[in-house]
C-alpha cells in the first residue's frame, strides 16, 4: 500500500499495462500532481494528453485508455462510485471522457489503484484480472462474441469473487464500432465517445477488479459530519426521497451499502 500520507481519499498508485509485452507494474502518484487534476476527468486528461503525440490515431496502439476515480470514489459519501474513461475515442479522433456508476470505480480503488493506464495492443483478446493489488493478464479467446451481461456473469464465476466488478465490452466493441460503450455491474455504461471501440482495439475484453483496501480519510470527524449531512439532504429532498421511499429499492440499497462498508 502506498497512500500519500498528506492527502486523504488516494491510493497513492496507478497500473500500467502494457498489452502488447504483457508487463503489468506499479507507478507511484506524486501529491503536486493529485493536488492540481485531483482525479477522474482531470488526472486521464492529463496522462493522454501528455502520453498521446499528435498524429496518433484511436486504434493506434500508441494510443491509451485510461480508467481513473475521483478523490471520493470509495467512500460513504452517496453517489461517489463513479469512474472515468479517458482516451482518444473515434468519433471525433480527439480526446474524449466517459463516466459510468457502479461499484467498479469503488472496488477499483479497494484493489489498491487510483488509475490504470492501458497501452499497446495485445496479440489476442484478453481481460484484466485485478485482486488485492496482485494484477495479471489472462487469456479471453473463450469469451468472444458474449455481451457485457454474459461476459460478467462468465467471469464471476471463472474467478469465483462474487464480490468483484467487471468493465468490459460486447460484440459491439470487439469489432470496434466506433460508438460501442463499456458495460459494468449490469448496466452501467461508460457510453460516450466510442470508449468501447478503443478497447477493442486494444483486444481487452475485459478487467475484473476486487480487494479489500480502503482509501485514508484525512479528517474522520469533519468526513463522518458531512456524509450525514449529504444522507439527511438526500432523505429530504423531494426527488431523492420519492426514489428511496420506494421500499424494495430501499432495502436492495442499504444491503448493498453493508455489504460494503459496515
Amino acid at each position: 500500500m502506498n497512500k500519500i500520507s498528506n492527502l486523504g481519499g488516494y491510493m497513492g498508485k496507478l497500473l500500467r499495462v502494457d498489452l502488447s509485452t504483457g508487463k503489468l507494474w506499479d507507478e507511484a502518484m506524486d501529491e503536486t500532481t493529485l493536488r492540481l487534476y485531483v482525479g477522474g476527468m482531470g488526472l486521464g486528461t492529463k496522462i493522454v494528453y501528455d502520453e498521446v503525440p499528435p498524429g496518433i490515431e484511436w486504434d493506434s496502439p500508441e494510443n491509451r485508455l485510461v480508467f481513473t476515480t475521483g478523490v471520493l470514489t470509495g467512500t460513504r459519501i452517496p453517489g461517489s462510485g463513479t469512474y472515468t474513461v479517458v482516451t482518444k475515442g473515434p468519433l471525433v479522433n480527439g480526446m474524449v471522457c466517459a463516466q459510468s456508476n457502479g461499484l467498479f470505480g469503488a472496488r477499483m480503488k479497494f484493489a489498491g489503484y487510483d488509475a490504470m493506464v492501458m497501452q499497446g495492443a495485445a496479440p489476442q483478446l484478453s481481460y484484466l484480472y485485478l485482486d488485492e493489488g496482485e494484477a495479471e493478464l489472462r487469456d479471453a479467446s473463450h469469451l468472444v462474441g458474449l455481451d457485457c451481461y454474459e461476459t460478467e456473469a462468465a467471469l464471476i464465476a471463472e474467478t469465483g469473487i462474487k464480490q468483484a466488478s467487471v468493465a468490459c465490452i460486447g460484440p459491439a466493441g470487439e469489432n470496434k464500432v466506433r460508438y460501442a460503450t463499456i458495460g459494468n455491474d449490469k448496466g452501467h455504461l461508460a457510453a460516450c465517445g466510442g470508449v468501447g471501440a478503443v478497447m477493442g482495439a486494444k483486444m481487452l475484453k475485459a478487467i475484473v477488479v476486487h480487494g479489500k483496501e480502503r482509501p485514508s480519510i484525512y479528517d474522520e470527524v469533519e468526513y463522518k459530519k458531512q456524509v450525514a449531512i449529504w444522507k439527511d439532504c438526500t432523505m429530504e429532498h423531494p426527488m431523492t426521497k420519492s426514489l428511496l421511499l420506494l421500499e424494495p429499492m430501499e432495502q436492495a440499497v442499504m444491503a448493498k451499502y453493508q455489504e460494503l462498508y459496515l
